[in-house]
């Protein structure tokens, strides 16, 4: 992301990780809240309807300050204005992304993990589901998978930074085992590579965010049409 050489530091690189790994369970949390059922709570799951959206939203303000004031004080550059540029590029990316979505989403599994998880999150608050996916997802994820990551790693080495922050991008959404939906896992690859390669040309996060927001909210509307798939 910028041309300074630095030298190899393996402590700062473990740090690092570490650091990222933190950051990622923290913008996990919310959510996961809101992932309980009926039958595991019986007769509680009445007041968990009533308090757990309320506690998912305290920790969404938490963990969304830790996230954003974290990339702030990292980022390797001085953020660049929105140009003429700018907007071409995420037009392109946002059509590149429904090339990518509608080309997969007819070989995609019916359902997987991350699906499943989401419809728990449906059940219990389909409103706070929509939320999270259209506006904080976006935001966060950018954040996280692009504004640090590649602020973190492979500095020095662009397409190395972009290419492996559409790989782990991948990998959260569909955890690579004996049964990853390999098609899904690879969507979420491409995706993130092309987020990144947003955020890489226009140094402003918020054009990637621009582009995963449409991305998600065209998805839902694709998900809803397409046999109820939701393929976020």
């Amino acid at each position: 992301m910028n041309n300074t050489k630095s030298t190899y530091q393996p402590i700062k690189v473990i740090l690092h990780i570490i650091a990222f790994l933190v950051l990622f369970l923290i913008e996990q949390l919310p959510l996961s809240i809101l992932t309980l059922t009926k039958k595991e709570l019986g007769n509680q799951y009445a007041s968990y309807l009533k308090l757990a959206p309320i506690a998912t939203i305290v920790l969404l303000v938490i963990s969304a300050t830790i996230i954003i004031l974290t990339f702030k004080k990292i980022q390797k550059f001085p953020t660049q204005k929105f140009t003429k540029k700018t907007w071409i590029i995420i037009i392109i990316a946002v059509i590149l992304t429904l090339m990518i979505n509608l080309t997969t989403l007819p070989f995609m599994k019916s359902t997987n993990d991350n699906v499943d998880a989401l419809k728990l999150v449906a059940n219990n608050s389909i409103i706070l589901l929509i939320f999270f996916t259209i506006f904080v997802a976006p935001i966060l994820e950018e954040v996280i998978f692009r504004g640090i990551f590649m602020n973190w790693f492979f500095i020095n080495s662009p397409l190395i930074s972009v290419l492996t922050s559409g790989l782990i991008f991948g990998y959260v959404h569909a955890p690579f085992d004996a049964n990853t939906d390999w098609i899904y896992a690879l969507s979420k690859i491409l995706l993130g590579i092309v987020l990144a390669g947003v955020y890489y040309r226009t140094k402003n996060i918020k054009a990637n965010i621009t582009v995963h927001f449409l991305n998600n909210f065209l998805a839902i509307l694709v998900g809803a049409i397409v046999s109820g798939v939701i393929i976020l």
